[in-house]
């Protein structure tokens, strides 16, 4: 899967969507005239009058086509409004409930562990899960505007009815959409679908006022809000005919793509085709009975709702061809069910977990001195054998989830002690876990920082800090761990949030300087709980090109040279990347130069390229850190941490990869 073109394709996607969404409209208010005139024609002696009699309605037919482009106007941005929050939005307005991260019951657990390996893998934020407890059925989605405010949500019956494998298969189907940028658009289609069948909920309620608010009118009286609530479900009812085209045209050949993902990612179609078989042989199926289903049927893993003419509007492929995509040799029987308990699947690894590491270095080979211990440089000559990525390798995972990357997060995952794992989970300690990650190992810095916390909390947080940092921590998994406490940082109080943001940032300046890990790490925060408690933030808006940030490019490649590298070194990994990028006027700048500041502005600019672009410029990155033929843990986290600010997922690199710091 091409991460770059995946987005590019997505984003083409949306120009279309807009296209269809305004002849729809167009449609809509055209066909209403044409309503108009043949209730005249049939009234009329010949087609002239009825022309002329339509001709002379021209003020009122103009003000009707105004109200009706309003309406459906008002119905989009009303509901664009409505799921701003992102995710979370979608998932309560289907009766989702927040499955907390410290969960206890196997089946929740079992489902958590799968999300938080999947996410590792895929460099992106750990996304909260949602639990639709009413529903039975099979089936799941993912629904948010940025990874930020992503989720993933889960029918009780894929909880209780699916094995391991089998929901990694569908969680990886849904985090294919988030990769490949559906998700985005999928919001941006129940915003479009509500504008055009507003029109028909407004004509209920309009016929329903008249029924039952009539009968203290005289039968004339009655007569006009009846026939304008019929006339408005009818208009309404073409748009919801439209609404049904345009998600059966959008929806229906992704579903394929993202089935191939999956089986990509975990290298198990059995697992693939027995999520679908079992929604086969269950009589529920795939469908969801809450009422708000409808308006997000084209973001299930599997058609969710029965429509008239099913094969005609349905937004998914039909099952039995699903099945014969990922088995081609399939009998057409389908299995008979058993329930599979959470504890059992998590004893019993998957296929996936059970592939042997990549050859080279392992983790455990690293020297660490407590959690934010730097891991002593492993030598080369002395250590075990490392082979650096190429550039083109390191690029080209971006975006790449696969069935390696799966098994390396979930040991990476398992390295973490339980006790760190627990306080991640917790919504009360996950902060005091991330304000641990930026403790100093200075003590008279590491002091200054626990009383600016005991300033802010209280005496309770800074021993729990002190705890935290206390355990023995890898360094490549700070990263793991600080995705892993999103979930439980996103649940914090709203009012909350202002001081958490303030205590992170005087944590950071406490010692007079900001270490490149201390700016990854608040970017990462600003960057995936903002859209949690700051919704209306605005985005960057327009596109540049590498022509036109070409200083800035300049900046984010200097500070990449200058990380880890020996002075000798800088100029020449600079010059690699560089020669990538061939853009006029590139030049290395100082170590001062390229302060915080001035790389967070750079990146604020950057995020701005078109997708090609960015593949360019990560590709340049991944080039100055290869340049000298080793990759250390600090290069990694750093380039991990500027393809992030890029919107670009990239996910950790595999031991054998990377070095000691």
């Amino acid at each position: 899967m091409d991460f770059f073109a995946s987005q590019e394709r997505a984003r083409r996607k949306s120009t279309v969507l807009v296209v269809l969404f305004v002849l729809c409209t167009v449609g809509i208010v055209l066909t209403v005239y044409s309503l108009i005139f043949l209730l005249l024609l049939a009234d009329a002696p010949n087609a002239a009058q009825a022309w002329r009699e339509f001709k002379s309605m021209a003020d009122l037919l103009a003000l009707l086509g105004a109200v009706i482009l309003f309406i459906i106007g008002f119905g989009t941005i009303f509901k664009m409004a409505q799921l701003r929050r992102g995710g979370a939005a979608v998932a309560e307005l289907l009766g989702g409930r927040l499955v907390m991260p410290d969960s206890a019951n196997a089946d929740e657990r079992k489902v958590l562990n799968v999300v938080e390996e999947m996410a590792i893998a895929s460099g992106l934020p750990v996304p909260p899960v949602y639990m639709l407890d009413q529903e039975s059925g099979i089936n799941a989605f993912a629904a948010g505007q940025t990874p930020g405010d992503a989720v993933v949500g889960l029918t009780s019956g894929s909880a209780r009815l699916l094995t391991r494998s089998e929901l990694q298969a569908v969680i990886g189907h849904e985090f294919s959409h988030i990769l490949n940028g559906d998700m985005r658009m999928n919001i941006k289609l129940m915003s479009v679908i509500h504008g055009l069948i507003i029109l028909g909920l407004a004509g209920r309620v309009i016929l329903r006022m008249a029924v039952y608010g009539g009968r203290s009118r005289d039968r004339r009286g009655a007569a006009v809000p009846l026939v304008l609530g019929i006339g408005f479900i009818v208009v309404g009812s073409l748009g919801m005919l439209c609404g049904s085209l345009i998600k059966a045209a959008v929806s229906r050949q992704r579903e394929y793509l993202a089935d191939a993902s999956a089986v990509q990612f975990t290298r198990d179609p059995g697992a693939m085709a027995g999520v679908l078989k079992k929604i086969g042989a269950l009589s529920q199926g795939s469908r969801l009975e809450h009422p708000n289903a409808a308006q997000a049927s084209h973001m299930f893993f599997a058609q969710g709702v029965n429509l008239f003419m099913n094969s005609m509007f349905a937004t998914h492929p039909p099952l039995e061809e699903r099945i014969r995509r990922v088995e081609p040799g399939w009998d057409g029987s389908y299995p008979a069910l058993r329930e599979f308990s959470g504890a059992a699947a998590e004893a019993k690894p998957s296929a996936t977990s059970s592939r042997p590491a990549p050859s080279g270095s392992s983790s455990s080979a690293l020297g660490v001195s407590g959690l934010r211990g730097e891991a002593h440089e492993v030598s080369p000559a002395h250590g075990p054998p490392v082979q650096a990525p190429r550039a083109a390798e390191v690029a080209a995972s971006v975006g790449l989830l696969d069935d390696i990357h799966i098994a390396h997060a979930r040991r990476l995952r398992e390295q973490i002690p339980k006790e760190l794992l627990d306080a991640a989970h917790d919504t009360g300690r996950a902060h005091g876990v991330l304000y641990a990650l930026l403790l100093s190992e200075n003590r008279d810095v590491a002091k200054a920082q626990l009383a600016l916390l005991e300033k802010h909390f209280g005496p309770e947080l800074p021993r729990l800090v002190r705890d935290v940092a206390q355990r023995e921590l890898p360094r490549e998994l700070r990263l793991p761990l600080m995705d892993i406490c999103f979930p439980a940082l996103r649940r914090m109080p709203f009012d909350r949030y202002p001081l958490f943001r303030k205590a992170l940032q005087e944590m950071i300046h406490a010692d007079g300087r900001i270490g490149l890990f201390e700016w990854a790490t608040h970017r990462a925060v600003l960057r995936h709980l903002e859209p949690s408690f700051e919704p209306g933030r605005k985005s960057a808006f327009g596109h540049v090109t590498l022509h036109q940030a070409g200083d800035q490019a300049s900046l984010v490649l200097s500070a990449l040279a200058h990380v880890g590298a020996r002075a000798e070194d800088t100029t020449m990994a600079f010059q690699a990347g560089s020669s990538e990028l061939r853009l006029p006027g590139l030049s290395l700048r100082s170590r001062e130069l390229c302060g915080i500041q001035a790389l967070d502005q750079a990146l604020n600019k950057l995020i701005r390229l078109r997708e090609a672009a960015k593949r360019d410029l990560i590709l340049a990155c991944a080039a100055v850190i290869v340049a000298d033929g080793h990759v250390t843990i600090a290069q990694a986290e750093i380039l991990r941490a500027v393809s992030d600010a890029l919107e670009c997922p990239m996910p950790p690199l595999l031991p054998g990869q990377v070095v000691g710091a």
